[in-house]
Protein backbone atom coordinates (compact mmCIF):
# COMPACT_ATOMS: atom_id res chain seq x y z
CA UNK A 1 0.00 0.00 0.00
CA UNK A 2 1.38 3.46 -1.03
CA UNK A 3 2.31 6.27 1.80
CA UNK A 4 -0.88 8.51 1.55
CA UNK A 5 0.40 11.98 0.67
CA UNK A 6 -1.76 14.06 2.86
CA UNK A 7 -3.64 12.77 6.26
CA UNK A 8 -6.73 14.27 7.25
CA UNK A 9 -7.42 14.40 10.59
CA UNK A 10 -11.66 14.54 11.67
CA UNK A 11 -12.14 15.50 15.35
CA UNK A 12 -15.93 13.72 15.81
CA UNK A 13 -18.82 13.88 19.14
CA UNK A 14 -22.65 13.33 18.00
CA UNK A 15 -21.85 14.46 14.43
CA UNK A 16 -23.73 11.25 13.29
CA UNK A 17 -26.42 13.42 11.45
CA UNK A 18 -23.18 15.28 9.00
CA UNK A 19 -20.23 13.19 9.35
CA UNK A 20 -21.30 10.66 6.54
CA UNK A 21 -21.41 13.59 4.29
CA UNK A 22 -18.23 15.19 5.39
CA UNK A 23 -16.39 11.40 4.73
CA UNK A 24 -18.43 11.33 1.50
CA UNK A 25 -16.89 15.11 0.32
CA UNK A 26 -13.44 13.53 1.12
CA UNK A 27 -13.56 10.38 -0.59
CA UNK A 28 -14.42 12.28 -3.45
CA UNK A 29 -11.45 14.42 -4.11
CA UNK A 30 -9.81 14.54 -6.93
CA UNK A 31 -6.34 14.04 -5.17
CA UNK A 32 -6.79 10.67 -4.32
CA UNK A 33 -3.35 9.88 -2.36
CA UNK A 34 -4.34 10.78 1.17
CA UNK A 35 -5.61 8.63 4.51
CA UNK A 36 -7.94 9.85 7.06
CA UNK A 37 -8.15 9.35 10.73
CA UNK A 38 -11.43 10.21 12.21
CA UNK A 39 -11.09 10.59 16.31
CA UNK A 40 -14.38 9.50 17.82
CA UNK A 41 -14.28 11.93 20.87
CA UNK A 42 -16.81 10.01 23.39
CA UNK A 43 -19.54 10.25 21.30
CA UNK A 44 -23.05 9.54 22.69
CA UNK A 45 -24.93 8.81 19.55
CA UNK A 46 -24.12 6.33 16.78
CA UNK A 47 -21.25 8.62 15.13
CA UNK A 48 -18.91 5.13 15.31
CA UNK A 49 -21.43 3.11 13.36
CA UNK A 50 -21.64 5.69 10.67
CA UNK A 51 -17.83 6.02 10.54
CA UNK A 52 -17.29 2.36 10.47
CA UNK A 53 -20.21 1.81 7.32
CA UNK A 54 -17.18 4.15 5.61
CA UNK A 55 -14.19 2.16 6.46
CA UNK A 56 -15.29 -1.14 5.09
CA UNK A 57 -16.09 0.87 1.83
CA UNK A 58 -12.73 3.21 1.97
CA UNK A 59 -9.21 1.44 3.66
CA UNK A 60 -8.34 5.29 3.60
CA UNK A 61 -10.12 5.72 6.60
CA UNK A 62 -9.13 4.60 10.22
CA UNK A 63 -11.37 4.92 13.15
CA UNK A 64 -10.33 5.92 16.47
CA UNK A 65 -12.64 6.03 19.72
CA UNK A 66 -11.86 7.93 23.10
CA UNK A 67 -13.86 9.19 25.91
CA UNK A 68 -14.25 12.80 26.04
CA UNK A 69 -11.28 14.97 25.75
CA UNK A 70 -12.18 18.29 24.00
CA UNK A 71 -11.74 19.16 20.05
CA UNK A 72 -7.87 20.10 20.64
CA UNK A 73 -7.63 16.57 22.45
CA UNK A 74 -9.09 14.61 19.31
CA UNK A 75 -7.20 16.60 16.69
CA UNK A 76 -4.04 15.97 18.61
CA UNK A 77 -4.88 12.32 19.07
CA UNK A 78 -5.33 12.22 15.33
CA UNK A 79 -2.46 13.68 14.09
CA UNK A 80 -0.13 11.60 16.36
CA UNK A 81 -1.74 8.41 14.75
CA UNK A 82 -1.29 9.34 11.50
CA UNK A 83 1.75 8.49 9.17
CA UNK A 84 4.97 10.39 9.95
CA UNK A 85 5.70 10.05 6.80
CA UNK A 86 3.20 11.93 4.72
CA UNK A 87 4.17 15.19 3.43
CA UNK A 88 0.94 17.12 4.02
CA UNK A 89 -1.91 17.68 6.68
CA UNK A 90 -5.21 18.77 6.83
CA UNK A 91 -7.98 18.82 10.16
CA UNK A 92 -12.06 19.30 9.15
CA UNK A 93 -14.46 19.40 10.96
CA UNK A 94 -16.93 16.56 11.18
CA UNK A 95 -19.68 18.68 9.41
CA UNK A 96 -18.05 20.67 7.06
CA UNK A 97 -17.86 19.43 2.91
CA UNK A 98 -15.14 19.90 0.68
CA UNK A 99 -15.27 20.77 -3.49
CA UNK A 100 -13.80 18.20 -4.88
CA UNK A 101 -11.03 19.79 -5.97
CA UNK A 102 -10.04 21.02 -2.86
CA UNK A 103 -7.05 19.29 -2.01
CA UNK A 104 -5.84 19.10 -5.70
CA UNK A 105 -6.06 22.84 -5.68
CA UNK A 106 -4.44 23.08 -2.13
CA UNK A 107 -1.93 20.83 -2.79
CA UNK A 108 -0.63 22.33 -6.32
CA UNK A 109 -0.30 25.66 -4.97
CA UNK A 110 2.11 24.47 -2.09
CA UNK A 111 4.36 22.17 -4.87
CA UNK A 112 4.46 25.89 -6.91
CA UNK A 113 5.53 27.65 -3.64
CA UNK A 114 7.89 25.09 -1.70
CA UNK A 115 8.55 28.50 0.67
CA UNK A 116 5.28 28.42 2.00
CA UNK A 117 4.19 26.36 5.02
CA UNK A 118 0.69 25.91 3.34
CA UNK A 119 -2.29 26.87 1.52
CA UNK A 120 -5.73 27.94 2.03
CA UNK A 121 -9.00 29.16 0.21
CA UNK A 122 -12.11 30.40 1.29
CA UNK A 123 -15.65 29.38 2.44
CA UNK A 124 -19.06 29.67 2.41
CA UNK A 125 -22.15 28.88 4.98
CA UNK A 126 -24.88 25.78 4.50
CA UNK A 127 -27.47 25.18 6.83
CA UNK A 128 -28.35 22.17 8.27
CA UNK A 129 -30.05 21.20 5.18
CA UNK A 130 -26.86 21.78 3.37
CA UNK A 131 -28.64 24.66 1.67
CA UNK A 132 -26.49 28.16 1.00
CA UNK A 133 -26.64 30.84 3.97
CA UNK A 134 -26.30 34.24 2.82
CA UNK A 135 -24.32 32.98 -0.08
CA UNK A 136 -21.36 35.47 -0.93
CA UNK A 137 -21.13 36.54 2.64
CA UNK A 138 -18.80 34.49 3.98
CA UNK A 139 -16.42 34.13 0.98
CA UNK A 140 -16.36 38.09 0.65
CA UNK A 141 -15.34 38.00 4.96
CA UNK A 142 -12.57 36.03 4.35
CA UNK A 143 -11.33 37.73 1.21
CA UNK A 144 -10.82 40.71 3.52
CA UNK A 145 -7.65 39.98 5.51
CA UNK A 146 -6.94 42.90 7.07
CA UNK A 147 -3.04 42.91 7.94
CA UNK A 148 -0.68 45.66 9.35
CA UNK A 149 1.57 47.61 7.06
CA UNK A 150 3.09 50.80 7.04
CA UNK A 151 2.11 51.80 10.34
CA UNK A 152 -1.51 51.41 9.07
CA UNK A 153 -4.22 48.58 9.27
CA UNK A 154 -5.36 48.00 5.40
CA UNK A 155 -6.97 44.84 2.84
CA UNK A 156 -4.72 42.55 2.18
CA UNK A 157 -4.44 42.47 -1.65
CA UNK A 158 -5.99 38.96 -3.00
CA UNK A 159 -2.56 38.33 -4.81
CA UNK A 160 -0.72 38.05 -1.78
CA UNK A 161 0.16 35.18 0.63
CA UNK A 162 -1.85 35.37 4.31
CA UNK A 163 1.05 36.04 6.60
CA UNK A 164 1.66 36.44 10.67
CA UNK A 165 0.81 40.42 9.95
CA UNK A 166 -2.66 39.37 8.45
CA UNK A 167 -3.93 36.55 10.84
CA UNK A 168 -2.96 38.49 14.08
CA UNK A 169 -5.88 40.58 13.41
CA UNK A 170 -8.56 38.84 11.19
CA UNK A 171 -9.09 34.74 11.44
CA UNK A 172 -8.98 34.15 7.70
CA UNK A 173 -9.25 30.53 8.51
CA UNK A 174 -11.73 30.06 11.09
CA UNK A 175 -12.82 26.74 9.77
CA UNK A 176 -9.58 23.90 9.31
CA UNK A 177 -10.42 22.39 6.25
CA UNK A 178 -9.57 25.35 4.90
CA UNK A 179 -5.51 24.93 5.26
CA UNK A 180 -3.66 22.29 4.00
CA UNK A 181 -0.20 22.58 6.00
CA UNK A 182 3.25 21.10 5.12
CA UNK A 183 3.63 18.64 8.19
CA UNK A 184 7.16 19.45 8.90
CA UNK A 185 5.71 22.71 9.54
CA UNK A 186 2.62 21.95 11.70
CA UNK A 187 5.53 19.56 14.09
CA UNK A 188 7.78 22.86 14.12
CA UNK A 189 4.61 24.99 15.00
CA UNK A 190 3.28 22.37 18.08
CA UNK A 191 0.19 20.83 18.72
CA UNK A 192 -3.47 22.32 19.47
CA UNK A 193 -3.17 24.24 22.74
CA UNK A 194 -5.66 21.85 24.79
CA UNK A 195 -6.22 25.04 27.30
CA UNK A 196 -8.19 26.90 24.93
CA UNK A 197 -11.33 26.69 25.06
CA UNK A 198 -12.00 28.75 21.54
CA UNK A 199 -9.79 29.55 18.69
CA UNK A 200 -7.74 27.03 18.96
CA UNK A 201 -7.52 27.06 15.33
CA UNK A 202 -6.84 30.20 14.74
CA UNK A 203 -3.79 29.78 17.61
CA UNK A 204 -2.24 27.47 15.30
CA UNK A 205 -2.64 29.09 11.76
CA UNK A 206 -0.56 32.03 13.70
CA UNK A 207 1.87 29.51 14.97
CA UNK A 208 2.07 28.43 11.43
CA UNK A 209 2.59 31.90 9.72
CA UNK A 210 5.75 32.70 12.02
CA UNK A 211 7.11 29.91 10.13
CA UNK A 212 6.46 31.15 6.78
CA UNK A 213 3.86 32.29 4.41
CA UNK A 214 0.10 30.79 4.23
CA UNK A 215 -0.62 30.92 0.27
CA UNK A 216 -4.08 32.36 -0.24
CA UNK A 217 -6.53 31.05 -3.26
CA UNK A 218 -9.39 33.70 -3.89
CA UNK A 219 -11.89 30.63 -4.67
CA UNK A 220 -14.14 28.79 -2.23
CA UNK A 221 -13.04 25.78 -1.67
CA UNK A 222 -15.16 24.98 1.70
CA UNK A 223 -18.56 24.77 2.61
CA UNK A 224 -18.86 25.25 6.29
CA UNK A 225 -22.17 23.99 8.07
CA UNK A 226 -23.98 26.43 10.56
CA UNK A 227 -24.58 23.80 13.88
CA UNK A 228 -23.28 22.70 16.97
CA UNK A 229 -20.96 20.09 15.80
CA UNK A 230 -19.23 22.59 13.51
CA UNK A 231 -17.04 25.88 14.95
CA UNK A 232 -17.81 29.08 14.82
CA UNK A 233 -17.70 31.21 12.04
CA UNK A 234 -15.56 34.49 11.66
CA UNK A 235 -15.12 34.93 15.40
CA UNK A 236 -16.25 38.78 17.02
CA UNK A 237 -12.72 40.27 17.23
CA UNK A 238 -13.58 41.92 20.47
CA UNK A 239 -14.73 38.52 22.28
CA UNK A 240 -13.62 37.12 25.26
CA UNK A 241 -11.68 34.70 23.85
CA UNK A 242 -10.11 36.64 21.05
CA UNK A 243 -8.43 38.32 23.43
CA UNK A 244 -7.04 35.71 25.63
CA UNK A 245 -5.89 34.69 22.08
CA UNK A 246 -3.99 38.05 21.73
CA UNK A 247 -2.48 38.25 25.10
CA UNK A 248 -1.11 34.89 24.42
CA UNK A 249 0.39 35.47 20.94
CA UNK A 250 1.68 39.03 22.32
CA UNK A 251 3.84 37.76 25.20
CA UNK A 252 5.14 34.47 23.33
CA UNK A 253 8.77 34.27 23.69
CA UNK A 254 8.25 32.60 19.80
CA UNK A 255 8.06 36.18 18.59
CA UNK A 256 10.51 37.70 16.53
CA UNK A 257 12.18 40.63 17.28
CA UNK A 258 10.65 42.09 14.09
CA UNK A 259 6.94 40.30 14.87
CA UNK A 260 7.39 41.74 18.59
CA UNK A 261 8.04 45.72 17.22
CA UNK A 262 5.17 44.49 14.56
CA UNK A 263 2.73 43.85 17.17
CA UNK A 264 3.29 46.82 19.21
CA UNK A 265 2.90 48.96 16.23
CA UNK A 266 0.00 47.27 14.97
CA UNK A 267 -1.59 47.20 17.88
CA UNK A 268 -2.23 50.68 18.36
CA UNK A 269 -2.70 50.80 14.52
CA UNK A 270 -5.27 48.26 15.03
CA UNK A 271 -7.33 50.63 17.94
CA UNK A 272 -7.30 53.26 15.94
CA UNK A 273 -9.22 50.96 13.14
CA UNK A 274 -11.90 50.06 15.48
CA UNK A 275 -12.08 53.18 17.15
CA UNK A 276 -12.50 54.67 13.43
CA UNK A 277 -14.87 51.76 12.70
CA UNK A 278 -16.87 51.90 15.64
CA UNK A 279 -17.75 55.69 15.38
CA UNK A 280 -18.76 55.63 12.16
CA UNK A 281 -20.78 52.97 12.77
CA UNK A 282 -22.41 55.00 15.87
CA UNK A 283 -22.62 58.32 14.22
CA UNK A 284 -24.44 56.62 11.03
CA UNK A 285 -26.84 54.54 13.60
CA UNK A 286 -28.21 57.73 15.21
CA UNK A 287 -28.23 59.77 11.66
CA UNK A 288 -31.07 57.41 10.63
CA UNK A 289 -32.65 57.59 13.94
CA UNK A 290 -31.69 54.05 15.60
CA UNK A 291 -29.97 55.62 18.61
CA UNK A 292 -29.73 52.03 20.32
CA UNK A 293 -27.74 50.75 17.32
CA UNK A 294 -25.66 53.46 17.85
CA UNK A 295 -24.99 53.02 21.27
CA UNK A 296 -24.67 49.18 20.31
CA UNK A 297 -21.75 49.57 18.05
CA UNK A 298 -19.65 52.53 20.70
CA UNK A 299 -20.31 51.44 23.53
CA UNK A 300 -16.32 49.53 23.80
CA UNK A 301 -14.83 52.95 22.37
CA UNK A 302 -13.92 53.64 25.90
CA UNK A 303 -12.15 50.49 25.73
CA UNK A 304 -9.98 50.90 22.78
CA UNK A 305 -9.21 53.90 23.56
CA UNK A 306 -7.31 52.78 26.86
CA UNK A 307 -5.53 49.78 24.94
CA UNK A 308 -3.94 52.32 22.63
CA UNK A 309 -2.84 53.92 24.93
CA UNK A 310 -1.26 50.79 26.80
CA UNK A 311 -0.49 49.45 23.20
CA UNK A 312 -0.65 45.89 24.14
CA UNK A 313 -3.84 43.93 25.11
CA UNK A 314 -2.82 44.37 29.09
CA UNK A 315 -6.20 45.62 29.79
CA UNK A 316 -7.09 42.04 30.29
CA UNK A 317 -5.62 41.49 33.27
CA UNK A 318 -4.59 38.19 33.17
Amino acid sequence: MNTPELSVIVPARDAAQFIGQTLESIRGQRFENWGCIVVDDGSSDHTPAVVRRIVEKDSRFTLIQQSCGGLSLARNRGFLESIPASKYVSFMDAADVWEPNALAILVERLELHPEAVGAHGLAELIDREGRPVNPGTLSALGRRRLGYRNGRIQEWPVCEATVFETLIWTDSLFAPGLLVARRTAFEKAGIYDQELQECEHWDMALRLSRLGPIEFLDQVLLYHRRCVVSGFAMRNSDSWGVRLLHRKIFSSRENTLQQQLMLKEGWRAWQRFKIEEKWGKAVASCLRGAPLEGLTAGWQLPLHAMEYVCGSPALLGI
